[in-house]
């Protein structure tokens, strides 16, 4: 039985000589990301082979996604840009937009369209623990026939929760309405087949599971959305998406300066997802989760998802045990053990912590530290775990 007593007054001294960032994102990069950054740049607007470059990466996350019939661009900026740029070029006002709303990150397309003018019609009787009820989205479809739109987050990271991508694009397909998914944190670790399961819009990040530094946003647009886009006519400049299908696709030009470091980074991150295989990537992260819910578990905490079947392979989430600060708990791990968790935000914010497990985090190794340090910190401000019984879990699920 879990028991709270007083902290130990002991001071506290470090036990680490390296830190290790366990946070679902932005996560550890390799050091061969990190060398790709060290090579020598030129004049990205002018060196043509550097375009060749570009256009090579962009065919690279095209197999990544399974996105060959869809336009392919990488913005700088953080994923953010490719979240608003969605829907600042698809919505006009008045246009109702279906927000499938049971996350953090999901709420958060509702402000995105109301500062676009348009009306987001929020499935908010889903439960943030489990992953959007398909019934609910038809239902939802059904009353409002005239909405041209739906948004979908595949992983809300603040609450570690896993949607039916494939489930929403097929109910969106079959209904005639467009489908916008931020996938920031599940690209590179969950299986994507953006052809074959008919999404519209998709939005990736470079700082998640694909391990590069923040500043790449990724998006894949399906051709058939650029009658929509050309009809709402956005009228800003740097979220304008008319501008990199006339400029980089009609000209061979950018539409403004592009981070050549950054797409050195994202270049050698793919490199690393397709010498592994994606097969593997995708069952490695699989494990990887399962691991996480079992030690977690094991070590008496409360998943908040309902189930695994509603947990992302990249994040776990845990309720807070009773009588501990989760802000506390997470400074002291890092600043003893030199491992970063996460809290949460929102609704969430000190109710839930979270163990990322993305990319190169989703191995053996990490989960060993991750919940070594969890069990650790848990156990100094007097929290009764069982530190053998999680890193088993983690050996039985993650071993060969």
């Amino acid at each position: 039985m879990a028991s709270i007593s007083s902290p130990s007054k002991s001071p506290l001294y470090r036990v680490y000589t390296d830190r290790f960032i366990l946070s679902p994102g932005p996560t550890e990069i390799p050091d061969r990301v990190r060398l790709a950054m060290a090579r020598k740049t030129t004049n990205p607007d002018l060196d043509e082979d550097f375009l060749r470059f570009y256009n090579n990466v962009r065919d690279k996350v095209k197999r990544l996604l399974s996105s060959y019939r869809a336009d392919v661009y990488l913005l700088v900026g953080e994923a953010i840009l490719g979240l608003e740029a969605a829907i600042a070029n698809t919505i006009r006002r008045g246009d109702k937009v279906l927000v499938i709303a049971n996350g953090v990150f999901g709420e958060g397309f509702a402000d995105i369209v109301k500062l676009y003018g348009g009306e987001p019609i929020a499935i908010a009787s889903s439960d943030w623990r489990r992953s959007v009820d398909l019934y609910e989205v038809e239902r939802a479809l059904e009353r409002y026939r005239d909405a041209e739109i739906i948004t979908l987050v595949h992983c809300d990271t603040p609450s570690a929760l896993l949607n039916d991508l494939r489930g929403v694009a097929k109910i969106a397909s079959e209904r005639g309405v467009a489908l916008i998914v931020d996938a920031v944190s599940s690209i590179g670790g969950v299986n994507i087949d953006f052809d074959g399961w008919g999404v519209d819009i998709l939005i990736g990040g470079s700082q998640k599971t694909l391990n590069a530094p923040a500043g790449v946003t990724i998006m894949a647009i399906k051709r058939d959305m650029w009658d929509r886009i050309e009809r709402v006519s956005y009228k800003g400049l740097y979220l304008d998406l008319k501008l990199w299908r006339e400029m980089l696709d009609g000209k061979g030009v950018f539409p403004y300066t592009m981070s050549e470091p950054l797409i050195y980074a994202l270049d050698e991150a793919l490199n690393i997802l397709f010498e592994e295989g994606l097969e593997n990537v995708y069952k490695r992260h699989e494990n990887a989760g399962r691991a996480s819910w079992e030690a977690g578990i094991a070590l008496g905490l409360e998943p908040y998802a309902a189930s695994i079947e509603h947990s992302s392979p990249t994040v776990s989430a845990y309720l807070t045990p009773q009588g501990v600060d989760e802000k506390r708990l997470r400074s002291h791990i890092w600043s003893k053990y030199g491992v970063m968790l996460a809290g949460s935000w929102g609704k969430l914010e000190s109710k839930v912590i979270r163990v990322g497990h993305m990319g190169i985090q989703a191995s053996r190794s990490h989960l060993i530290l991750a919940y070594t340090a969890l069990a650790r910190g848990l156990r100094d401000l007097g929290y009764e775990v069982n530190i053998a019984r999680a890193l088993e879990a983690i050996e039985n699920t993650m071993s060969p």
